[in-house]
């Protein structure tokens, strides 16, 4: 009997039946039996047999499936994706407890693929995997690249549509590593990316089915890793425009950096050194240890845009697919600029489809990930994409916001809804001055800079506010009402550099009357003037420059007092200047987006 008759008779029956009359199983191998309340077809290396699916490539992937308990196929699917150095466990759950897994979902009524990415764990990961699997020569990791693990995705959900397990318009979600993935296949919606970067239309594998990405949920995502990893300060930039967020090269978040190299070495597989050459994965390692100027690093760079970036994918036809995405104010790796500079390209590039942003504490540290602000998120998330693909209907879209509050055990602050980021800003407050002050490479105190390592240090945690040597200071009063502050500080200001090498770190703080101050913004700026080299650095130059932090939603109580700082390094957060170099900074002016008047007052 034909696949295609199996397929059209596989169409009638409940998944139990489908079974027992000794139909396809799903990637011609997995078993499906009743667990969890739901159907659950496991794959990867079951009792000794190797049950992984060979991908478009043939690289094996251990993947599981989840099915509704009634109900018959096809089903609506759903790919849930997991973050760097993880695996298809961090998907999966044993009970419908309203969160972004397999049970839940399936208990929904949606067929649920989760499998572990290529290069890692059960999928080439592990030594043990590629043990007696020549398959597996050819299975590392290539850090969320279209071509490949993007192109995973698609290739296993069209051998679900093939056998008819699933219907040809798909979901995806994913977090942090498969966040970015998910906002990949947004982008690229209903066409694949080949090798040779080629694109083409998506369709199933076998019987040629046209496919398309339906919705997308993105939680912690990043739209262009260069932007999130060595960001350079500069606002905004459209897809069209991505050179602007390599020119010049940002300041490398060296401590994010140090996480996900070892992640990649102990938890992934790497390409050997004889396919190096072939990976924007092993260029960006190569290359993330080079002065910022280096040729091999911005080569890198751009490599990392083209191919590992939703923001390297060129537009679809009326836009990318439906999209909700999970942004930290607080997220000090992938911040909520990633997600507004998406929403800003989709507006710009004429996007009809829905796109629905929420913006909260909750994300890679500083994120506090509060137990409401996470369940909230997950049924808004699970909605948006239940309204697009089950239900037929149009998703609530435009933005929610959740203010950050200390200390960690207080509530966030309410939810706000509106039709976009900028609804939300009703008005402003400057810091500033024309006088002069000096910024040096060596100035500000090591050990509130040692504080303010978002990955090992707490967020709320107050700091003492003594003047830091070598550092320029800005600050305003919060009044007798507070600020309410919604939105990246923007500054302008006249820099006089010399030396090599330059950067500036701008911390925005919320100063109290007893001497301490809490963390509210942070953020790199790397000025026009990159320079390299013994004799490189001594002239001066002055330049006119723009600059801005990543988003927060904040409130400063009264009677305390905003302050703008900026110092020439904040180590080991960020990386510090290969070089030495002064900065005289003049007619400095920093603008803050201010929110409507605050709901309540207290900080701690």
């Amino acid at each position: 009997m034909s696949l295609l008759v199996l397929v059209g008779t596989s169409l009638a029956l409940p998944v139990a039946s489908t079974h027992a009359a000794g139909l396809p199983r799903p990637f011609d191998r997995l078993a499906c039996a009743p667990k969890f309340t739901v159907v659950f077809c496991p794959g990867g290396i079951v009792e000794g047999r190797d049950e992984r699916v060979p991908s478009f490539d043939g690289v094996p992937l251990d993947a599981d499936l989840t099915l509704p308990s009634s109900g018959r196929p096809p089903y609506p699917l759903i790919v849930l994706l997991h973050g760097l150095g993880g695996n298809k466990l961090e998907t999966e759950s044993t009970v419908d407890d309203g969160g972004l897994d397999n049970v839940t979902l399936a208990s929904q009524g949606w067929a649920v693929l989760s499998y572990s990415a290529r290069g890692f764990a059960g999928s080439c990961g592990t030594a043990a995997s590629r043990v007696d699997t020549p398959a597996c020569a050819r299975g590392w990791l290539h850090l969320a690249d279209q071509r490949y693990e993007v192109r995973d995705t698609q290739y296993l959900a069209g051998m679900l549509v093939d056998e008819g397990y699933a219907r040809p318009g798909i979901a995806v979600s994913g977090v942090s590593y498969g966040g970015a993935q998910a906002l990949e296949l947004a982008m690229l919606k209903n066409r694949t990316e080949l090798e040779n970067g080629r694109l083409v239309p998506f369709m199933s594998p076998r019987q040629h089915v046209p496919m398309r990405v339906a919705a997308v949920y993105a939680v912690w995502p990043w739209d262009d890793y260069v932007s999130a990893l060595v960001p350079n300060g500069r606002p905004l930039v459209r897809r069209h425009q991505a050179l602007a967020d390599r020119s010049p090269t940002g300041v490398v978040k060296q401590a994010w950096n140090s996480i996900l190299d070892r992640a990649e070495v102990d938890l992934g597989y790497l390409p050997p050194p004889e396919n190096a050459s072939t990976s924007a994965l092993a260029a960006w390692r190569r290359a993330a240890t080079n002065q910022a100027s280096s040729p091999a690093f911005v080569r890198a760079l751009g490599r990392l845009q083209r191919f590992n970036s939703a923001i390297g994918v060129p537009a679809p036809k009326g836009g990318p697919a439906p999209t909700a995405i999970q942004s930290g104010f607080t997220d000090s790796l992938f911040p909520v600029t990633e997600a507004l500079r998406f929403a800003d390209a989709a507006k710009v590039e004429g996007s009809t489809s829905p796109l629905l942003l929420i913006f909260d504490d909750v994300g890679h540290p500083w994120a506090q990930n509060k137990l409401a602000d996470v369940a909230f998120n997950d049924a808004t998330g699970i909605d948006f994409l239940n309204a697009v693909v089950r239900q037929h209907r149009r998703p609530r879209t435009g933005v929610a916001v959740r203010a950050q509050t200390c200390p960690a055990g207080a509530p966030s602050g309410p939810t706000q809804w509106a039709r976009s980021f900028s609804a939300l800003v009703h008005g402003s407050v400057s810091l500033g001055g024309p006088e002069a002050q000096v910024v040096t490479s060596n100035g500000g105190s090591p050990v509130v800079a040692a504080a303010l390592n978002a990955t090992t240090e707490p967020l709320c945690d107050p700091l003492p506010a003594a003047p830091e040597h070598g550092t320029a200071r800005y600050a305003v009063s919060a009044g007798p009402n507070g600020l309410h502050v919604l939105g990246g500080v923007r500054v302008t200001a006249t820099l006089a550099i010399k030396g090599v090498e330059p950067e500036l770190v701008g911390r925005l703080w919320d100063v109290a009357p007893d001497g301490t101050r809490q963390i509210v913004e942070l953020g790199a700026f790397r000025p026009p003037t990159n320079r390299a080299g013994p004799t490189a650095g001594s002239a001066t130059v002055t330049e006119s420059v723009r600059f801005e932090l990543p988003a927060n939603d904040y409130e400063v109580p009264p009677g305390h007092r905003l302050e703008l700082e900026l110092v020439g390094s904040t180590a080991p957060f960020f990386r510090p200047s290969t070089g030495s170099f002064s900065i005289r900074v003049s007619k400095l002016r920093a603008t803050v987006p201010l929110a409507a008047p605050p709901r309540r007052a207290g900080r701690r």
